[in-house]
């Protein structure tokens, strides 16, 4: 996939040339989507994720903020050991490197570095995934054949050496042509070799058990192996 860099002050900013023409710091601020009304919709977690009308079609807008009792302390700001090795142009690499392999995994579109001196704030934008709905939202009601295809789309991003850091139900999405699609690959990475499923799996999992969703979960494992 095609990238280009660009520096505004503080903030250096990786993007498609593909898909965007001109880029500018203010697409990774929340508040210029909301005074220009061209919010489509907001999710929840603390990454403030927000659905937009931007010019390179419908795409989600993510803030990388901390959790845990940090994040009562410092909310978004991270350690500035290079703008390469922030969080949101690792993702935005791996996410364009899946892209290339096949996988279902949103468009990168843009990733914002903005230094603070010892530290740094970050955001990323990709391709909006719609008309969606996660795991969590479908819940009980998704049919055998959903559950088997689940496992059957787990395990090609597994036989491609991708370990997920937080695979939970939020992150597995449902489209209205059945295919699912896994985002948020925060802190994700990529080898050059089939990898373990079974601790994301027990991981997917747990969070079934938190939002009370039992499934067909012999179906989603048959496929893995495991």
């Amino acid at each position: 996939m095609p990238e280009q860099v660009f520096q505004a002050g503080p903030v250096r900013i990786l993007y498609d040339p593909d898909r965007i023409d001109v880029v500018s710091p203010e697409w990774l601020l929340p508040d210029f989507w909301r005074q220009r009304q061209a919010v489509l919709a907001e999710f929840g977690g603390r990454g403030q994720a927000l659905a937009v009308a931007s010019s390179a079609g419908p795409a989600v807008l993510r803030r990388y903020l901390r959790g845990g009792l940090v994040a009562r302390f410092i909310r978004d700001r991270y350690f500035f050991t290079g703008h390469e090795r922030s969080r949101s142009f690792r993702e935005w690499r791996l996410l364009a490197r899946l892209s290339e392999l096949g996988l279902p995994v949103p468009r990168p579109l843009v990733a914002s570095c903005e230094r603070l001196g010892t530290s740094y704030r970050a955001a990323l934008m990709t391709r909006l995934i719609g008309p969606a709905r996660s795991l969590t939202e479908t819940g009980d009601s998704l049919h055998r054949e959903g559950w088997r295809s689940l496992g059957v789309t787990l395990s090609r991003f597994f036989r491609a050496g991708v370990v997920h850091a937080d695979l939970n139900a939020s992150n597995l999405l449902i489209d209205d042509q059945g295919q699912w699609h896994v985002i948020d690959f925060d802190r994700g990475r990529l080898h050059n070799r089939p990898v373990n499923p079974a601790p994301m799996i027990r991981r997917l999992f747990r969070s079934l058990d938190k939002h009370g969703i039992e499934g067909c979960r012999d179906l989603l494992v048959q496929p893995l192996g495991i």
